[in-house]
């Protein structure tokens, strides 16, 4: 009975913690997808907000222009399906069939980290999009 217990108890626990990455998992791409959504509707000021604070002044400063337009002029791939969502505490990677995007998670929420990224052979990633 005792083993039988403990059993139990070890599933309720995985459970939990699968129940909790998977509400995480979401609410990451979510993120991810408010991006998306705002890019392809055209709406810059869409896309900027779900950026980080600090992507979004590296954005603009890098381009010389407000984040609305940069974030349009950027070059983020159209991504295609989400294949996979890693969540790491704080931290996200969504990976598209065309595009990998990263994420933090912030007192208001999960924002982009970085996006437009490609993997390099021997390199970190390359992203189109990413803070300073």
């Amino acid at each position: 009975m005792r083993s039988l217990t403990a059993a139990a108890a070890s599933v309720v626990v995985l459970m939990c913690l699968s129940g909790c990455s998977s509400g995480n998992d979401d609410a990451a791409t979510r993120a991810a997808e408010r991006l998306r959504t705002g890019l392809q509707a055209g709406d810059g000021a869409a896309a900027c907000d779900a950026l980080s604070d600090e992507v979004r002044q590296e954005l603009a400063q890098s381009q010389g222009t407000s984040c609305e337009t940069a974030v349009m002029e950027a070059g983020i791939p159209d991504a295609g399906r989400v294949v996979d969502v890693k969540v790491y505490g704080t931290a996200a990677q969504v990976r598209y069939a065309e595009d990998v995007v990263f994420l933090g998670e912030f007192p208001d929420g999960w924002k982009v980290t970085a996006a437009g990224c490609t993997r390099q052979a021997d390199a970190p990633y390359d992203c189109k999009v990413q803070g300073g």
